[in-house]
């Protein structure tokens, strides 16, 4: 026969879901940050790439620019 629960038990269990609900809702946070903060690297260094090219007129920057602006948008759309 199984032992009977324990008055303790459910709420053991429902401070256990709680803990990780944060959990998780911290670790989505800190994801959501990082993708920002790549995102805005990689738009200063588009900027940059765009200035150089706009300068040297080498179409190899032109290309660089074209690649992150590339990786930008799947970033966009990956969320």
């Amino acid at each position: 026969m199984p032992s009977p629960p324990d008055d303790d038990h459910p709420s053991d269990e429902s401070a256990e879901k709680i803990r990780r609900k944060e959990r998780e809702l911290a670790e989505a946070e800190d994801k959501l940050a990082r993708r920002k903060r790549v995102a805005d690297r990689l738009l200063i260094l588009r900027v940059l790439l765009a200035l150089v090219a706009l300068v040297t007129g080498n179409p190899a920057y032109r290309w660089a620019d074209r690649s992150i602006e590339w990786v930008m948008e799947h970033l966009r759309e990956s969320e």
